[in-house]
């Protein structure tokens, strides 16, 4: 099956590739943009379709677009991938389009409305794939240790701008070679066209088909909404919600990085999330209450960031974490369901609770709680989602990402990934989990914040797990 591909730059050339070619300036720094091209499903192989948003996902509409860069080991010169790489990699990412069209296409107004958006796509759009060149350092920007933010945000692209008639893209693509060293793979998706769930098995279809594994590639996704829910009109409350803050926000100018932000990934290992649980368990006098690694993973990274921004006596701490809805709602979705289906769920706390000795425990337990709720009912009160978060003061901790995603499976035929970002997570008071690359059972924990900031909350969550031996 022929893939489609739109190919601007380069000299290096393959045979599925159009001729269009121009050349992108490439200015004395150390990151540069080599090319740039766009790729499709297969001519003819997807109708035009439209699906519509659901109350899921209207409420990401502004929320802005989900970053995550892949990092592989690749000891090979620039020119040897182009030659010998990118094809396959088009090719497969064609391929992969075929069965998760609606990233190729645009989230609209639904035609004749005002208040219903949908995911369009017609033949001929596309992703845009850009190909770049860094100078840096690839084992200092690929480690686990606090590296400056400024110099990891280049590597994931951005989404094309909005169209004058209201189409937003939902996603692009970045390859950033580090020549003789490595490679930073990077995907940027609208959230509102989809969650995490939906983003990385496409992701892992994409890799399967570049490294020859296609039987391996997960299920095609499923796009019937026919049962998705909209509980006492949540869509409508939604987007009313949305379009009220959406016109408080006086336009500003463009904020410039801090240049002292840093990103980086501290690890729980299976071992001291298991003592971790032990402690819990031990002085949770309830026995219905489970601690599981998530509980104790949220738990300890809550406490360690409520010590690490100081606190007082009267203020009150808040964590806001998805739930997958996908197999609770009824009747239950496919795992394979593309789109949001996630609900937010938030606990609170005295932080001066949280920063005191049983801190981890009262964390867990009422995050425990939260959970076993978000269980019993995942959609009570959805409708009621945006005045219960906008009711909160300040800014809660708010996680992304699961270690379900196993997003160090990801191999396009360069090996397992040495790192995984997500440089999205630069909003304020957003953490990412995914699970440990180097141990099963780990967990890693993503965060970005002040240096400064970083310190103290390293400080915090080492003393703490000291403790525990």
């Amino acid at each position: 099956m022929s893939s489609a591909v739109e190919k601007w730059p380069s000299a290096h050339q393959s045979s599925f590739i159009s001729d269009s070619i121009s050349k992108l300036p490439s200015p004395p720094m150390e990151f540069r943009v080599l090319e740039t091209s766009r790729v499709a499903p297969p001519p003819g192989s997807v109708p035009e379709s439209s699906i519509a948003l659901t109350f899921f996902d209207i409420s990401w509409l502004y929320a802005g677009p989900v970053q995550r860069v892949f990092f592989y080991s690749f000891p090979h010169s620039t020119s040897h991938f182009i030659d010998s790489h990118l094809p396959t990699l088009k090719s497969a990412l064609s391929l992969a389009l075929q069965d998760f069209y609606p990233l190729a296409g645009k989230i609209r107004p639904t035609p004749g409305s005002h208040s219903q958006f949908e995911l369009h796509y017609a033949e001929g759009d596309s992703v845009p794939i850009a190909i770049a060149e860094h100078d840096g350092d690839f084992d200092n920007l690929s480690r686990n240790n606090p590296r400056e933010y400024t110099r990891i945000k280049p590597l994931s692209p951005q989404l094309p701008k909005t169209a004058d008639d209201g189409q937003r893209p939902v996603m692009a693509v970045q390859v950033t070679l580090f020549p003789n060293r490595g490679l930073a793979l990077a995907v940027t998706v609208d959230h509102s066209a989809c969650d995490g769930s939906s983003s990385t098995r496409f992701v892992s279809s994409w890799a399967c088909r570049a490294s020859g594994r296609e039987k391996a590639a997960p299920a095609p996704p499923s796009f019937d909404r026919s049962s998705v829910p909209n509980p006492n009109d949540a869509y409508s409350k939604f987007f009313s919600s949305l379009t009220a803050a959406a016109q408080k926000i006086k336009p500003t100018r463009v904020q410039l990085t801090p240049p002292d932000l840093v990103i980086g990934t501290v690890t729980l290992t299976a071992d001291y999330l298991r003592k971790l649980k032990e402690m819990v368990s031990s002085k949770v006098n309830d026995s219905a209450f489970r601690c599981s690694n998530i509980v104790a993973t949220y738990a300890y990274a809550w406490v360690s960031l409520v010590k690490a921004k100081g606190h007082n006596a009267d203020s009150t701490a808040h964590v806001m974490f998805p739930g997958n809805c996908r197999e609770r709602i009824k009747p239950p979705l496919p795992a394979e369901y593309f789109g949001n289906c996630t609900t937010g769920n938030i606990a609170h706390a005295k932080a001066i609770d949280l920063a005191g000795e049983d801190g981890v425990v009262t964390a867990a337990r009422i995050i425990g709680e939260a959970i076993e709720q978000f269980k019993e009912d995942p959609l009570k009160d959805a409708d009621k989602f945006p005045e219960k978060y906008q009711a909160i003061p300040g800014k809660p901790l708010r996680v992304a990402g699961s270690p379900v995603f196993k997003v160090y499976d990801v191999d396009f035929g360069w090996g397992r990934p040495v790192k995984v970002d997500v440089p999205s997570i630069s909003k304020a008071g957003v953490i990412s989990v995914s699970e440990s690359r180097d141990e099963s059972g780990g967990v890693e924990i993503g965060l970005v914040m002040p240096k400064t900031e970083m310190d103290e909350f390293e400080a915090h969550f080492s003393n703490g797990l000291k403790r525990l031996q």
